[in-house]
């Protein structure tokens, strides 16, 4: 039994080497031949240059023309020398001659510095040299050079000059030097003042009477609405002894009196008369009806019609006989009952003055009064009065007509 086992297990092995032997034979399953890359030769790693050589720039020598350029002699190959044969007799032989060994290294020169390196790079190019810059000699001041101190004061006769004397805890300042200006103290006050910047004050050079009442009046508005406003502040943080200061000022503001200075009743009385033509106030009153009636936009018309009150108030204050009295007066109504002034007492004054002054004048005075007392002041008895007078002294058809409609408006007959 073993040995039938053991003849089995010998011819399975004889198979199987034999198949493999055959299967390896076959060409199918070759592998390719194995190329082995040759050896590269190595490279030696430069050396790197000294840190002179590094920071000098190379020099580029000039390009030489190859027609020109001398023929260089070829390179002399040095021979070995040649040894002497020995002699056949048996003499003495002499020791051959020394060959020619390696070349001796020559002398490695210095690296150059930067600088020298430069200096030549700048004499090839043709750059000038740079001279060194030396900075200015601060003169020396001495006592002689100060400005002597002025006196504070002039001297009263007999008595000697009181000089200023320099402070000594701060050093004199050199001439041409300017003086730096303290740091301020109060740092808060000028923060605030920074924020709020400067006032501009009003220019008053060269106002009129007009010119000037109509700042006071802009100045006492401004006045009264400041007033209110601190008085709703301290209402509103609720301060009571501060807002009782407010009311109380506020009061007193009230009960001042506000005074019309530019009636025409103040300037002259209804007992002038114009007389006579004068030269001087028919030039003025057409300087201001140019004025008056020069094409401008708001607020510049304003400004234009200050000049022609101007013009007209001074007809009257300096020429009360001029013929043009009334002419003035008339135009000063026109231009305070305007859009831009708005002024209605001073309107009807001005237009009294004018027929007071010429019950014949051809300006329709009486009507316009009436009707700034009806359509403004709502004063229906002056209005019914001023229509009446209307009625009876105006030879103007159209007038009349307008002031009968409106004494039926306003009466109902």
């Amino acid at each position: 039994m073993y040995r039938l086992v053991f003849i089995l297990t010998t011819v399975a092995a004889c198979v199987v080497w034999v198949g493999a032997d055959a299967f390896a034979q076959t060409d199918e399953f070759q592998l390719p031949p194995v190329k082995l890359k040759p050896d590269r030769p190595t490279k030696a790693k430069p050396i790197p240059p000294t840190p002179d050589e590094r920071e000098a720039p190379k020099e580029t020598p000039p390009e030489e023309d190859p027609l020109k350029a001398p023929k260089k002699a070829p390179p002399v190959v040095a021979k070995p020398a040649e040894t002497p044969e020995a002699p056949s007799g048996g003499g003495p032989t002499e020791p051959p001659a020394k060959l020619p060994g390696p070349a001796e290294p020559t002398p490695k020169t210095p690296p150059k510095s930067r600088a020298d390196a430069v200096k030549e790079a700048e004499e090839f190019f043709g750059i000038p040299e740079k001279k060194p810059v030396t900075p200015p000699e601060t003169p020396t001041v001495t006592p002689a050079d100060l400005p002597m101190p002025k006196p504070v004061a002039e001297p009263k006769p007999g008595q000697p000059a009181v000089l200023a004397v320099p402070d000594e805890t701060k050093p004199p300042a050199a001439p041409g030097e300017a003086e730096t200006p303290p740091r301020p103290i109060d740092l808060q006050a000028e923060t605030i003042e920074a924020q709020v910047g400067p006032k501009v004050e009003a220019d008053l050079t060269g106002l009129g009477e007009v010119g000037l009442v109509e700042e006071v009046a802009r100045t006492r508005k401004a006045y009264g609405r400041a007033l209110a406003a601190l008085n709703d502040f301290y209402t509103a943080r609720g301060a009571m002894h501060k807002i009782e200061w407010a009311a109380s000022e506020m009061a007193a503001f009230e009960k001042v009196p506000k005074i019309q200075y530019l009636l025409v009743a103040e300037l002259a009385g209804p007992d002038l008369k114009p007389s006579r033509s004068i030269e001087a106030a028919d030039q003025l009153y057409t300087e201001g009806l140019h004025y008056k009636d020069y094409p401008a936009f708001p607020p510049g018309k304003k400004d234009y019609l200050k000049v022609a009150l101007e013009k007209f108030q001074t007809i009257i204050e300096k020429y009360p006989q001029s013929d043009k009295i009334d002419d003035a007066a008339f135009r000063m109504g026109e231009i305070y009952g305007g859009w831009y002034f708005q002024d209605f007492a001073r309107a009807v004054q001005s237009y009294q003055r004018c027929w007071e002054w010429n019950p014949e004048s051809e300006h329709p005075a009486l009507f316009n009064a009436a009707k700034i007392y009806d359509e403004k002041l709502k004063n229906r008895v002056k209005a019914v009065e001023l229509y009446n007078r209307v009625v009876a002294e105006t030879a103007d058809e159209g007038k009349i007509n307008e002031a009968q409609n409106r004494l039926k408006a306003l009466t109902g007959r």
